[in-house]
């Protein structure tokens, strides 16, 4: 099956012929229509108007450009989002981060204007990019209405890495989803039990034992879930809306169920792909180290309890948690100095592995559609201009070849990491071509051209579209 392209030109108007379009009803065949970088309509099959250019898709699947809620780009945001483009994601929402003496509101303003202000190395991102608040002064609640107004999709904070000075305390959490409820703001939480994981640390320490396997021993499942069942039960009392950042066991999955029959306020729940993908047997091998992961991935069972739970509504979304530096532990697993690199790359690979791998296990295309590109644009105010294929929308599209085989190489994202645990991953499909706002910028899965921009929260006051 073959799909060939013929693009005259970059501008609108522009049509997507020949193609199967996933829709949040299904497949269907349809054209798609472009004018002026936004989706004027879907059209029977052969009834695209004359005169305009055209993308041929027979044979393949036209999806919505994904949506990463998930990602840490700023260190160098050209190259994370060109990535992003080659696995066929058009929207990556990535974390600030805070330098020494720095709050929050303070450094998303810088963030954004990073964004905003052509001061990113490399240029321009090449999709767009919008900004959740990192809050690391613990129990310091931030000028929401600030973030709010500056365009957040999101805020976030953290239940461990006491080392680091960034843990929450329940009181803490507590009132900060407080004004998070009065503001309409989506907390996320990053939910592991930082006290229990402190004693377990230094319980280790103390006995000598070291190595990879003790940090990852020293963050187990209960760890998590127990978490979770804080995070949920202040949020049910508050009123807030949370959002539970890559869920990792089957214990977890548990509590967000409970929650949802006891009438939780409106949760969002995320598995990232390395959960879902590879478990803690990685941690046996001699590279053990380039799998460390917080939370670390789950022995065996884990990752198939994660599949059911993107199967049966469980899990709203998957992410990547894309780390574009990895970090290095500090304190008790640090003694000579030097520590563990923790975090993976993984925002070029999100899509193609989760569409070859759940197709393969028999998800519908709607579904997964549904947890990489609607879901997360819904949660963070960015829908539906963004996630979905309808008229109104953004044309962010992917052509999503189903007959080609393509196996994951060590730089075939070019996202400048250096290193990839999904390197030789073979797929059942392939990204064939990518639009964002109605123009080429990936090719017969070739990068051609960044055309991103800061993207703000349609929530966010003075909200504004995107430059053309």
């Amino acid at each position: 099956m073959t799909c060939d392209t013929n693009v005259p030109g970059l501008a609108a108007p522009l049509a997507v012929t020949g193609g199967t379009v996933v829709l949040p009803g299904g497949a269907v065949p349809a054209d798609v229509v472009i004018e002026d970088g936004r989706i004027a309509a879907l059209a029977r099959p052969g009834s695209a108007p004359a005169g305009v250019g055209r993308i041929d898709a027979t044979g393949c699947f036209v999806l919505p450009g994904g949506v990463d809620p998930h990602c840490h780009i700023m260190a160098d945001v050209a190259a994370a989002t060109r990535a992003a483009a080659l696995g066929g994601t058009t929207t990556v929402l990535s974390f600030t981060s805070p330098g020494p003496g720095e709050d929050a509101a303070g450094c998303f303003l810088r963030s954004r204007g990073q964004l905003t202000g052509g001061q990113l190395t490399g240029g321009r991102p090449a999709v767009d990019v919008g900004l959740h608040a990192v809050l690391y002064r613990p129990d310091e609640v931030a000028d929401l209405a600030v973030l709010r107004a500056a365009g957040a999709s999101g805020i976030k904070v953290f239940l461990a890495y006491s080392e680091l000075g960034i843990m929450w305390s329940t009181r803490g959490l507590f009132e900060l989803m407080t004004a998070a409820a009065r503001h309409g703001q989506v907390v996320g939480v990053h939910c592991e039990e930082g006290e229990l994981i402190d004693g377990l640390a230094a319980a280790a320490v103390t006995a000598g034992r070291t190595g990879v396997r003790v940090f990852v021993e020293t963050r187990p499942p209960g760890a998590e879930a127990a978490a979770v069942t804080r995070v949920l039960e202040t949020a049910r009392v508050t009123g807030a809306t949370c959002y539970l950042v890559h869920l990792s066991c089957a214990d977890a999955l548990d509590q967000v169920r409970l929650a949802r029959r006891r009438g939780s306020p409106e949760l969002y729940a995320e598995v990232c792909l390395h959960h879902l993908l590879l478990d803690d047997r990685c941690y046996l091998r001699g590279d053990a180290e380039r799998y460390l992961v917080c939370p670390p991935l789950r022995p065996p069972g884990h990752p198939e309890a994660l599949w059911q739970a993107l199967a049966d509504g469980t899990l709203d979304m998957v992410g990547s948690d894309h780390c574009q530096e990895r970090s290095r532990t500090i304190g008790e697993f640090a003694p000579d100095g030097r520590g563990y690199r923790y975090g993976l790359a993984g925002v070029g690979a999100r899509l193609p592995l989760l569409l070859s791998r759940g197709l393969a296990r028999g998800l519908p295309i709607e579904r997964l559609a549904e947890v990489v590109c609607a879901s997360p644009a819904r949660a963070f105010g960015h829908y539906p201009r963004k996630g979905v294929i309808a008229p109104g929308s953004d044309a962010d599209l992917l052509i999503w070849d189903p007959a080609a085989e393509t196996t994951i190489g060590a730089d075939s994202f070019d996202d400048r990491t250096g290193d990839s645990v999904y390197a030789g991953e073979r797929l059942a499909g392939m990204v064939r071509d990518v639009l964002l706002g109605g123009r080429v910028v990936v090719r017969h899965g070739r990068f051609v051209a960044a055309g991103g921009n800061y993207l703000p929260s349609s929530g966010a006051a003075g909200s504004v579209a995107p430059a053309p």
